[in-house]
Parts: C-alpha cells; structure tokens; sequence
C-alpha cells in the first residue's frame, strides 16, 4: 500500500469511527478474524492436501506391488512436483504462526538490586490492575517502553519486558518517570479495555510477521508472503484511529496513578530530555577533533547535564509541541496529548519546573547506580572506540593539510578555497565571512565558494547568505540539494512559508534526480543511442576488455545512452550479439556475468541483442564496433 493511500485511508476510517463508532469495530473485528483465517487457511489446507499425499502413498504400498511400479513409473514426477511446494506452504504457514520475536536487550535489574524500583512497579501493578513483568531492563536510552514477547508468534503464554533508558530516569523526577511506565503499561493492562490491549499486541505482532515474510523462498513461500504483505497494511490502517485513541487513553491511566500535574510535566520534560540529551550528545561528539580517545564518564557528564537542562527547555519544549512523527506512528502530537489532559493553551510552553530533590535513577536505582552508570558509559566507549579513533586521526590529517598550505608561499584558487573551507570546518565558531567573500570577489564563477560563503553567513544570522546559496545553485544545478537544506533549516523558525519553498526545491530536485537514477539504471531498446565520445584511451582499453571475451560473442558494438532526463551524463551500452551455439546452450547470462566483473573505463550497460532487438538497426548506425 503505498503512503498516500495509506494516508487517506486513516482520515476516512477517523471520519467514520466518530459518525458511526459501532461500524468501525465491528469493521476491526472482522479484520482480526481475517487475519486468522488467512494464516489457518493457509496452513490446514497444504496440511490436508500433504496429508492426503502421504496418505495416499500408503494405501499404494499397502495395495501392492504393482500399484508402487505404476506410482513410481507414471506418477512419481508429479508427486515430487506437487509434494515440495506444498510442503514450503506448510512450512512458511507455521513460520508466520510461530514467529519469534526478538528478546529485548538491556542490562537485566532484579528485585535485590532495586527495591525502590519494584515497589513502586508493584504499587502500580495493583493499582492499574495489569500483568506482571517478566522481566526489567536498563538501557541506554531516552525513552521507556513496554514489550510483549509472545512464546508462539501471533499467540500463546506472553513474557512483559519493561525497558527503562538510564538517561531518562537521570532528567525525571520519580513520579514523572512513573507516568511515562504507567502510560506504557496502560496498553498491557487494559486501560483502553481488553479488546484494546488485544488489538495493541496484534499490531505489534503483524508488524513483526510482515518484517518477516520477504526472507520467505521459492513459489509456494510467496503466495502467503503476498497475502500478508496486502493484509498487515489493511489492518494497520483501520486499527490506525483506535490505537491513536489508544495513546490518549494510556496518558489518562498514568494521570489517574500519579496524579494529573506529575502526567503533564512528564509529557513535556520526556520531550526537553530527548532533545536536552541530542544536544549533549552533539556537543561529546564534537570533542573528537581534540580528544583521542572518547570520554570514559559519559553516563556521569549527562546526570550533570540533565539536572541543568532547563536553560535551554523552551526552545525545545515550542519545538515539540507541533513536531509530527513519521505517518505510521500512532502517537499524537505533544499540543494535542497536553490538551486532551487538560493543559490550558496559555500554559502549553511553560517549561517544567526545575528538578528538586532526587532524580528518578537516584530513587529507583539507590546505591548500585554508579556501578550502573559505569557500565553503561564502558560499553558506549568499547563501542565507538575504534570509530572515534579513526574520526580523531581525520581530524588530526585536516589541521595538517592546512598547516601545510598556509606554509606555500603562493596559492593557486583551488588551494585558496579549500584553505577557507578548513578553516570554516575547523573553526566553526569563527566568523569566516570576509575571507570567503574576498575570495568571491576575486572568483565570481566559483559554486563552492558561493556555497560556503551562503553557509558562513547564515551561522553568522545573516540573511545575505541566501544569495549566495542562490548564486551557488544558478553556477551548478547540483548544489542545489544541499543549499536548498542549509536554507530550509535556517529559515525554518524565521519565515515558514519561505522554508517551505526552499523545502519543495529539495523535493523537486530530489525527484529529478531520482528519475534520471532510474533512466540510468533502466534499459530499453526504445531509447536514442549516439555514437560514443570516448578518448581514444577508454576505446582502446575497452576493446582490449572485450577480446578477453571472445568465446561465444559473434560481434559486440559499444554505443553510448541518450537519457532523457539529463542529455548530458555519459553512461553506453555494450550490445553483445552471440553465436548460434552459444545461444541454444543459453549461455548469455554467462557471458554477460563475466564481462560485468571487468572494471570498464566507462559506466556502461551489458545486454543481449536477443534480449533488445530494439537496438540492432541503432548499433549498426552509430555503435562502435569492439568486436567483428
């Protein structure tokens, strides 16, 4: 199903479940049993027919001899044909039933450790009236999340992960981050009813069995492939409006447990402290430039941070407030959650208050929260060590690189500018406009000059850059992705509307691009082809390419490709024209392969005049002979 269906669908079933809500779930239901029926039908019909099989080859072996003669002799081709697909049927049918889910990983906590932790997830397991956790994990992340891990795929005996991200419990208060595992587990427990919670796990589930099923092979694996590839979009699009209404309903559960203030500043201080932690996580990257070696007390830094954050929290708190998720994520935006719990307008930017007292990781995680933080700030190291390392020495071989052309006594333009552009990436806090501009000044023509000036004068809050960024894609079209962003995202909390237009440029080009990509990758026989343009070098080479491959090839020409959206990228054919012999042995795909494994001087097509008849009166126009 493609977006915009998808899309449209979702407001017409909103439109519907409001005017007629009794429609809409009997239309759910419906759906659910669907589902069922497709993967039972599926598996107890190869079950039956295999069964039938078997049963049949018994009764011949039970019947005698002869009947086994005329088995094997006259039907025991049709058998084998009919028994191996049936059996991938059966096979691939159990494996969408009893998928398995992946285990959650995590850093496991256990009730000794954490006794803080799990009386207050007892407390609200009573309260809320839902299953228990199997199991409680601290990751690294800004986020909590509850996951249900069925022991048999779409059914059967379900393991409840809770997953807590130490850094979020470093910027909560306890009853914050309580609301945040209540408004998860709200979805186990029923908050939106037990035909909610059901439909919850079966949209996570199917979503699971549709990651899956493209891996499934041969015929028969993709006839249920394609039944549940049409089918999981289907039933996500209608449970799309319930389990929206589903986000609000968890949001009042957790209002209800902890209490409609700590719900709220929850809501808004998960937002400050995802993007408070990007930010700080941006800025830790960044000393990779001077540091060999990453920082061994991340996990400590953030709690430092995190008890700081609100310098910066309206800035991000007004940016979270309207941001929308991708269009299959349920959840509503962060204005429309704070209203549905009562936050008046006025009140919608106030930032939370200040963190007082003991964050939640200090509650919940008491005295082993060091030895905790120390194992999370050791794996992230182990983990981006050797990256970190090889950034470090790319920026150690850039100040050198400058270094040595500050030290030429003369510079020609190109060494001129790539000093500026050093410099601007080595410095980005300086203001490096009037180097950029003399040298603009000096080189009217130079795209990359005017693209870095543009850049430069916008991290500076000046408006002037957009002309050069103009100027930049008017001397070379194909900067006009990367100015159009540098635009857009400094335009983007200034003038919307301008943001906007500098967003379609992307989206236009984008597009263009992506179009003459598939030009380029797409043979067909109907297209213009030229004589080539190569220097007598590349013809040379690519005859010598070509008379490795003599075996087989009757005659090859070398054309080059006219692509429609772009006349001026050079991209040929190799028209391979083979002999009688090696064509009724069908070992063109051989020969093709083989030639395709030689490095051409060229970007070029390999292709069977048998395949394309289309090209032969073309080729003997304008082709370049590499073979007679």
């Amino acid at each position: 199903m493609e977006m915009a269906q998808f899309e449209r669908m979702v407001a017409r079933l909103e439109t519907s479940s409001q005017q007629r809500p009794w429609l809409y779930i009997a239309q759910v239901m419906g759906l659910v049993l669907l589902g069922f029926v497709i993967l039972l039908a599926m598996t107890g019909l190869a079950g039956l027919v295999l069964l039938a099989a078997v049963g049949g080859l018994i009764w011949v072996l039970a019947v005698g001899p002869g009947a086994v003669w005329l088995l094997v002799a006259k039907l025991g081709k049709l058998l084998i044909f009919a028994l191996i697909p049936l059996w991938m049927l059966l096979q691939n049918s159990f494996k969408a039933l009893l998928i398995r889910l992946p285990a959650p990983q995590g850093r496991a906590l256990s009730r000794q450790e954490a006794p803080a932790l799990f009386q207050a997830l007892d407390d609200m397991r009573q309260r809320m009236k839902g299953p228990r956790f199997h199991h409680v994990l601290l990751v690294d992340d800004v986020n909590a999340a509850v996951v249900q891990r069925p022991a048999f795929g779409l059914m059967g005996f379900p393991r409840n992960y809770l997953l807590l991200g130490l850094p979020l419990l470093e910027a909560m208060t306890p009853d914050e981050a309580l609301a945040v595992v209540a408004h998860e587990y709200g979805h186990l427990s029923g908050a939106h009813g037990r035909f909610g919670a059901f439909i919850y796990r079966l949209r996570l589930t199917w979503s699971t069995v549709q990651a899956h099923v493209d891996a499934w092979q041969g015929r028969m694996g993709k006839l249920p492939s394609r039944l549940v590839g049409w089918y999981a979009p289907y039933f996500n699009a209608y449970t799309y409006v319930l389990a929206r209404q589903q986000e609000y309903q968890a949001d009042a559960a957790a209002a209800e447990l902890v209490g409609l203030p700590a719900a709220q500043s929850a809501l808004k201080r998960s937002n400050v402290a995802m993007a408070c932690h990007s930010a700080f996580m941006d800025k830790t990257i960044e000393t990779v430039r001077l540091q060999a070696l990453p920082p061994s007390d991340l996990a400590v830094r953030w709690a430092q941070e995190a008890a700081a954050e609100q310098a910066a929290s309206p800035r991000w708190l007004n940016d979270a407030l309207d941001r929308q998720a991708n269009p299959l994520d349920t959840h509503p935006t962060l204005r429309q959650r704070l209203r549905a719990l009562g936050v008046p307008d006025e009140d919608l930017s106030h930032s939370p208050d200040t963190l007082t007292g003991p964050s939640a990781a200090q509650a919940w995680l008491g005295e082993q929260l060091p030895q905790l933080r120390e194992a999370q700030q050791t794996a992230w190291r182990d983990a981006v060590n050797e990256g970190w390392a090889q950034q470090h020495q790319s920026w150690v071989e850039r100040r050198k690189a400058l270094a040595d052309l500050l030290a030429l006594d003369e510079r020609n333009s190109d060494q001129a500018l790539e000093v500026l552009r050093l410099q601007l990436n080595l410095e980005p806090e300086a203001d490096h406009r009037e180097g950029l501009a003399a040298f603009n000044s000096a080189h009217p023509d130079h795209a990359l000059g005017q693209f870095l000036e543009g850049v430069a004068r916008l991290d500076q809050e000046d408006d002037s850059g957009l002309a050069n960024l103009e100027r930049a894609i008017a001397l070379d079209a194909d900067a006009t992705k990367g100015a159009s962003e540098k635009a857009w995202r400094y335009l983007l909390s200034r003038d919307a509307a301008a943001a906007e237009a500098w967003a379609q440029r992307w989206r236009d080009r984008d597009a263009w691009e992506q179009e003459r990509a598939r030009q380029v990758d797409t043979l067909s026989d109907q297209e213009v082809l030229l004589a080539p343009t190569l220097s007598a070098e590349a013809r040379a080479q690519a005859a010598t390419l070509m008379s490795r491959h003599t075996q087989g090839v009757k005659r090859a020409w070398l054309a080059r490709r006219q692509i429609a959206a772009d006349p001026n990228v050079e991209t040929y054919v190799i028209v391979l024209e083979l002999t009688a012999w090696a064509s009724f042995r069908s070992k063109g795909p051989e020969i093709v392969q083989a030639l395709a494994k030689e490095e051409w001087p060229f970007v070029t097509h390999l292709c069977l005049l048998k395949s394309f008849p289309g090209y032969k009166a073309k080729v003997n126009l304008v082709g370049d002979p590499l073979l007679r």
